[in-house]
């Protein structure tokens, strides 16, 4: 998986553009701290609800809510994935098993189109965006 760019505020040098998969395979090998296999990258809130699934293997939804007082971040902001069935995901061949939909819903509403719905609280949680 190339890196595109940091949200959020990640940030490392010299990742930007470059093959992130490869880079910890070899900062792991470096250590020799742990042997391991890396096989997928996932986000947030699809390694939430794998880890839940792991547990209980009903878990459907992978939510993360973080806040943001006073200008001082609790976390990476909200999101959310579920399981579809496949019959019902547009563009995606076959109609059998289901597949994970990430929401990514941090740019809903950007162009402007929800701005009747925003409050006070929104322009609020914005301001302390570094990614409003």
């Amino acid at each position: 998986g190339i890196l595109l760019n940091w949200t959020k505020g990640f940030k490392a040098s010299d990742c930007e553009g470059q093959d992130v998969v490869s880079l910890l395979r070899e900062a792991i090998t470096r250590r020799q701290a742990v042997e391991l296999n890396v096989v997928a990258i996932v986000n947030d809130t699809v390694g939430t609800m794998m880890s839940c699934g792991y547990e209980d293997p009903r878990c459907e939804i992978g939510l993360i809510v973080a806040s943001t007082l006073s200008g001082l971040s609790a976390g990476t902001g909200t999101n959310a994935c579920y399981m579809e069935e496949l019959r019902n995901v547009a563009g995606v061949p076959g109609d059998s098993g289901r597949m994970c939909i990430n929401m990514e819903w941090g740019a809903f509403g950007d162009d402007g189109s929800l701005a009747m719905l925003s409050t006070r609280f929104d322009a609020s949680v914005d301001q302390a965006s570094i990614n409003p």
